[in-house]
Formats: C-alpha cells, structure tokens, sequence
C-alpha cells in the first residue's frame, strides 16, 4: 500500500492492514521506525532519511493529498516541486492544494494552504500519480500569489520545459479580470524559455531596469577555429555579454564524457572561455546572486555600466588590424 503511495501511508490505512493501535504507537514513537510527514500520514524513517530537504517537501506535498478531497489537485510551489520547475522567493514551508470550494478566500490549515478556484480540466495534469496544475497554470498562480520576479522565475522555467510563450499569453488573456492581472499579464510578457537557471531570468530583469533591452539570452559565439561557446545573456548594441555566476557553476561537475571535473578546473576553464571571448572584441561582465537582489541595484547598476563603458573605450582605442 506505501509502495504505491510513494512510501506514504495513513493511519487508518496501517490499522486497517493488522496493526494494533498500542503497535502502531511504538513503530512511531521517537526511535521507532516509522516517522510522522504530517499530522496523520506516515513513511518509514529510513526513506526519510535518504531525503534531502527538497525531497522531503515534495514528498509532504504528496502527503498533503492524501488527507483532502479526492478533487484536491496540489497548485502553487508545490505543483512547482513536483514538476521541477523553478522556485524563486517563496519560504513559506507550506503545501499548497485548490479545490472548488464554497469559500471566497485562501486559508491555511495543518500546514496545507487551500486556494478555493475552479480549475479547467485542461489546467490539470497527473504526475506520477498526483494531480496538479499544469505549468502554465501554476506559473500564473504563483505569480499571483507572490508576485512578478517569483512569478518570472516560475514563467521561464514553465517555457524551458516545453511550454510556449503564446500558450501563456492566451492563458493570461483567458483570465481576464481575475485578482493580480496587471501582474501575470506583465510576467506572461517578459517570461523566456531561454533562461537556464534563476539567476539568468533575474539578471535579464536586472539588465532591463538598467535599460539593456536588447538581451539574448543563450547568444552563440562562434571562434575562428570553429569552436562555439554559449553565453548566458548578450546585449548586440553594447556588444558585451554577461555571465550570471551562481554557486552551483563552481562546483565539481560531470562532463560529457562523464568524468569529474574539479571545482578548480571549472574556475579555469571559464576563464580561458572568458579571455576567449574577450579576443573575439566582446566585452564581458558578471552577474552574481547579490546584483540580482532589489535592494542592491543601484551598486550592481553602477558596477555593471562602468564595466561596460571602460571595455568599450578599450576595444575603440585598439589600432586597426589588432
């Protein structure tokens, strides 16, 4: 029965198996080997343990399910996690489920957040056994929920997994009035599938506000040796790309012929890509997690704009055929 509940099981449903109650309380009590995910849904403490914290949101999500409605379809960030999509800005520790309802507004209860809606059929898919919105629909209610850069986040990452933008952008139309428009509409604009991580979706925002409008992300640069390399986004007026710099680039990786590259070769490799670059005549910047932030924009718009000109001057003071 867990098996098929992806490791979870219900009280009632272990008592209804043979368990005696006086049993089931020792198999859970401190030590024992079952651990409680919420209040009354259980899995055994080993596979719990083998979790990392990810995982074991997803798996509170799914257990989440188990004690609503069978018309209870996970939304939100926890539609997020289960389908992988990108989640940016939201710690609230909380499943999220929605249901048609009689009520009028969310509530949260035993750590499960309930948003009353009616959902189209097409809005819902299944993943490996759980109903949940589809990546359109709970990029939309994140938006809504927490607003444009988590939204945008959750906008691109939905686009990267197959999705297209026109799909949004008749989605977001469809919804006409409903609460947080202007926003969602905004998010359904800006969003591109292009952004590989996070960090990529927040720097072309970054760029934006400092006025860089022309950004590609995933520009293409190709040597004179026929070598190609792939920058993270690239501004053709300015002729610079930027690179946005998150921790897990620098870190032991597995190349294509899957052997492991240390954390060190990595910092090389990229700066021999970087001084690559540089000999092609395009100027280059990085974009770290601390520029992305609101509250650090007028520094990294600085930084970034002074960059930018002196690389610039540089190239124009080079003599011909250099």
């Amino acid at each position: 029965m867990a098996a098929s509940q992806h490791g979870l099981f219900l009280r009632r449903q272990a008592l209804s198996t043979g368990y005696t109650d006086r049993e089931f309380d020792a198999m859970t009590s401190p030590g024992g080997p079952w651990v409680r995910v919420r209040y009354g849904v259980y899995c055994e403490l080993a596979l719990w343990q083998q979790l990392t914290l990810p995982q074991r949101l997803t798996l509170t999500d799914r257990a989440a399910l188990l004690v609503c409605a069978s018309d209870a379809v996970l939304s939100h960030t926890s539609a997020a996690r289960v389908q992988s999509l990108s989640v940016y800005g939201v710690d609230d520790a909380l499943s999220h489920l929605t249901r048609k309802t009689n009520g009028r507004s969310s509530r949260v209860q035993s750590g499960i957040k309930h948003h009353p809606a009616s959902l189209d059929h097409h809005h819902v898919i299944e993943v490996e056994g759980a109903r949940v919105t589809d990546p359109l629909r709970t990029a939309i209610d994140i938006s809504r929920e927490y607003g444009f850069r988590s939204g945008l986040v959750a906008a691109d990452s939905a686009l990267a997994a197959g999705t297209t933008r026109d799909d949004l952008l008749e989605r977001v139309d469809a919804l006409g009035s409903e609460p947080r428009g202007p926003t969602i509409k905004a998010v359904a604009h800006f969003a591109d599938g292009r952004a590989e991580t996070p960090i990529e979706t927040l720097g072309r925002l970054l760029l934006c506000d400092m006025g860089i409008t022309d950004v590609v992300p995933q520009y293409v640069i190709v040597f004179a040796d026929g070598r190609r390399a792939v920058g993270d986004l690239y501004s053709p007026a300015l002729n610079h790309l930027f690179e946005c710099d998150g921790r897990v680039k620098y870190q032991n990786q597995i190349n294509h012929y899957g052997e492991t590259v240390t954390a060190e070769k990595v910092v090389w490799l990229e700066k021999v890509r970087e001084d690559r670059v540089r000999g092609e005549g395009i100027g280059v910047s990085r974009i770290y997690w601390t520029d992305v932030l609101p509250q650090n924009f007028e520094r990294a718009s600085m930084r970034l704009w002074s960059e930018v000109k002196l690389q610039s001057a540089g190239r124009r003071r080079l003599p011909d055929g250099a």
